[in-house]
């Protein structure tokens, strides 16, 4: 049997064991930790010093995927609209502009600067 196997079946003796040290009384070894599982948010005890999931297998995958949100939030700095100038968090990474209203405004000024350019190249007589 493994020990998280171990652990998740005698959740309520390691709780035992972890109230009798916060009192001061026998210290086990390796030292019995209370841990709020990081994917469903539930308290559990263990004695393994690298545990952060009550079961690796389904808590450990909503953790990971958590992790990943926050890091790909935290990666979307705030931007500023390149038509208004606002400053703004954008929900996707390569956003340029703050609204709706911007984009379209910037992609109206975009096709009506276009014709004109283009028609520059024409030899006038």
């Amino acid at each position: 049997m493994w020990n998280s196997e171990w652990e998740r079946q005698n959740q309520a003796k390691l709780k035992e064991w972890y109230d009798e040290q916060i009192a001061g009384g026998f210290r086990y070894d390796p030292e019995v930790r209370e841990i709020i599982c990081f994917g469903c948010g539930k308290v559990f005890y263990t004695r393994i010093k690298s545990k952060k999931y009550c079961d690796y297998n389904t808590c450990g995958t909503i953790g990971n995927y958590k992790l990943q949100k926050e890091q790909r939030y935290q990666k979307r700095k705030d931007t500023v609209c390149s038509v208004c100038g606002k400053v703004f968090t954008p929900k996707r990474a390569d956003s340029k502009y703050c609204s709706n209203a911007c984009r379209q405004k910037a992609y109206r000024e975009r096709v009506t600067v276009t014709p004109s350019v283009q028609n520059e190249h024409e030899v006038q007589a």
